[in-house]
C-alpha cells in the first residue's frame, strides 16, 4: 500500500481578515464584529499552527494572530482539567483581565520586538488586547462546554495546546 505524505505550507494560514489601522504594530479592529472575526480566525488555524516552529508573518494581522495563538494555548492549558464550566470561565476571565506587557524589553512580553512601543498608546493597546482576550475566553469556553458539561472536543484541544507555537509561551504578568 502506497502512503501519501501531505505537507502543509504555513503561508496558507496568514490572516484573511486585514485592517488598515494598526496599534503598536498590531492590526487594530475597532468594531466588535471584526474583533470576533479575528478571534474566530485565530481558533480556526490554532490546531494547525501549533505544528510549526517557524512562521513568516506578513503584516500586523499576522502578528495579532501570533498573540492570540499563544494566549489561546495558555488559556486551554489553564482549564484542561476543569470539569465545571463556571470554574473554567472564572479562570479564563482572570487571564483576560491581566495586564498585557507592552514594552519590548519586558521579559514577560513574549512578542518581544514584534510589539512596537508607541508613546501614548499604552492604555489603548492594553484595553484592546484585554478585549480580545475576553472574546477569546468566551470562544474557548463555548468549545469546551455544552450545556454546562465538558465536550469530547476538549481533550483534543488540550492535547494540541501542549505544543508550543514558534517556541513561544505565555508568561502572564
Amino acid at each position: 500500500m502506497q502512503q501519501t505524505v501531505v505537507t502543509i505550507d504555513p503561508s496558507v494560514c496568514h490572516a484573511k481578515l486585514k485592517s488598515d489601522k494598526t496599534l503598536c504594530g498590531l492590526a487594530y479592529f475597532d468594531d466588535q464584529q471584526s474583533q470576533k472575526g479575528i478571534v474566530s480566525e485565530s481558533l480556526e488555524y490554532f490546531r494547525l499552527m501549533t505544528f510549526f516552529k517557524n512562521y513568516n508573518y506578513e503584516g500586523p494581522s499576522d502578528i495579532l494572530l501570533i498573540y492570540l495563538w499563544v494566549v489561546a494555548a495558555h488559556m486551554i492549558k489553564t482549564i484542561e482539567n476543569d470539569q465545571d464550566q463556571q470554574a473554567a470561565a472564572k479562570k479564563l476571565d482572570e487571564i483576560a483581565r491581566e495586564a498585557v506587557p507592552t514594552r519590548s524589553g519586558d521579559k514577560k512580553n513574549f512578542l518581544g520586538g514584534l510589539l512596537k512601543e508607541t508613546p501614548g498608546e499604552t492604555d489603548k493597546i492594553q484595553g484592546y488586547l484585554k478585549g480580545l482576550k475576553d472574546i477569546l475566553a468566551k470562544e474557548i469556553i463555548a468549545k469546551f462546554f455544552k450545556d454546562g458539561k465538558r465536550t469530547f472536543d476538549a481533550k483534543f484541544w488540550t492535547g494540541i495546546a501542549k505544543r508550543k507555537f514558534m517556541g513561544l509561551s505565555y508568561t502572564g504578568l
